[in-house]
């Protein structure tokens, strides 16, 4: 079966989690995509436990890692240039998640690269961009939220900002900018014939991604966000209460129609209001529908409001998340071959096209697991990927 990426050939030279995530879903639709690593510096993701039971492979490298064949390679080697240099002739996509100047310093960077294919397409994928006085910086998920603003007004009134339970900054900021840029430079190729080179920045992403709504008001009329402020941010009867039984519900239940079907359930229809996202007197109201949910456990909630439409929802864990009939129907779980043998659970891809399917070819492989099989395709011999080998060049 066909997918919609099928003709995209990819060399990811990137580690951690905003690329490679990126790669992961676009290795689902069909991209192929090689990995270059190292065995002298590898992808931190790699080591990162839990691991497989009864293997050194951790959980989340077999699910980052889908569908993705594995090449290793010392790029400080200066052998590796030529083999990278054969590579994209074939793999005319390039995307590489180090600190801006190290592709340079390696004679693998755009300016290089494309005087051997000049339709390449090549994104990079930094802290801070390629440009501006923090370029040559690293950092990790939680200085981009920081950077990014959103921190400042997400958190109670009462206490300190807190780290945000998922790496947002790496998906939002990161992952679905490289997802964005690299389709977009594929479609202007198909116009042009020619390449491009692209530039993200995973605080830039975050800033846009993070605080569109926010940044518009701010932008427009000057305004800065502080905790529980906003209509989303806990400053309204949108927000998170407490249950009897110490769990979460969510409200969120703005627009009149909903607000009057919550307050029918909850025997309150004299709360409702007819106009605008909140009633005349909030901060009351908001006091009624604390005490409220506090009468009752969560599931029971969850219980009352099932056949509701009024955006009442739990706060579920993941287990909670993943197990129930919604999810099941959704096909959010798939099952995907280890490359050892057996199956592992994993998160499918959450996209749902009327023609095409996710095929999950396999998991996550060791390091370097296609190396040979690349090289022999590139017209490399046996008795040259020895000498490769013996020499640390496949390190």
């Amino acid at each position: 079966m066909t997918l919609p990426l099928d003709d995209l050939k990819i060399l990811d030279f990137s580690g951690h989690l905003p690329a490679p995530f990126a790669t992961l879903y676009m290795a689902d639709l069909g991209a192929d995509i090689l990995k270059i690593t190292s065995s002298t510096r590898p992808d931190p993701i790699s080591l990162l436990p839990p691991f497989l039971p009864g293997s050194q492979m951790s959980s989340v490298h077999a699910y980052v890692g889908r569908n993705k064949r594995s090449m290793a390679l010392n790029l400080k080697d200066s052998r590796s240039r030529e083999i990278v240099h054969r590579l994209i002739g074939e793999y005319d996509i390039v995307i590489e998640q180090f600190r801006p100047g190290v592709m340079a310093r390696l004679g693998l960077d755009y300016e290089n690269l494309k005087k051997v294919n000049p339709a390449l397409i090549y994104c990079s994928v930094s802290s801070y961009g390629q440009t501006g006085q923090k370029s040559f910086k690293g950092g990790h998920d939680l200085n981009f939220v920081a950077r990014s603003g959103m921190l400042s007004y997400t958190g109670r009134k009462d206490s300190r900002p807190a780290p945000c339970g998922a790496p947002v900054a790496d998906l939002a900021g990161g992952t679905l900018s490289v997802i964005t840029g690299v389709l977009s430079a594929v479609i202007a190729r198909i116009k042009t014939g020619e390449g491009q080179y692209i530039d993200i920045s995973l605080t830039d992403g975050s800033v846009v991604a993070l605080n569109s709504f926010s940044i518009a008001e701010y932008l427009a009329c000057g305004s800065i966000p502080g905790y529980e402020s906003n209509l989303f941010n806990g400053g309204s009867l949108y927000d998170i209460y407490e249950t009897k039984d110490g769990r979460y519900m969510s409200f969120c239940a703005l627009e009149p129609h909903f607000f009057s079907a919550f307050c029918r359930t909850i025997g309150r229809p004299d709360l409702a209001y007819e106009q605008g996202m909140a009633p005349q007197n909030p901060d009351e109201v908001k006091k009624i529908i604390t005490a409220v949910f506090k009468t009752k456990t969560m599931k029971e909630w969850e219980e009352i409001f099932r056949d509701v439409d009024a955006c009442v929802e739990p706060v579920y864990n993941i287990a909670e998340a993943l197990d129930n009939e919604q999810s099941a129907g959704r096909g959010l779980v798939v099952e995907v071959d280890l490359p050892e043998g057996g199956r592992v659970r994993q998160p499918a891809l959450p996209i749902i096209f009327s023609t095409y399917r996710p095929q999950y070819r396999h998991s996550g492989v060791p390091a370097g697991a296609h190396t040979k099989e690349v090289l022999q395709k590139l017209g490399y011999t046996s008795e040259q990927i020895e000498e490769f080998a013996r020499t640390g060049l496949l390190n």
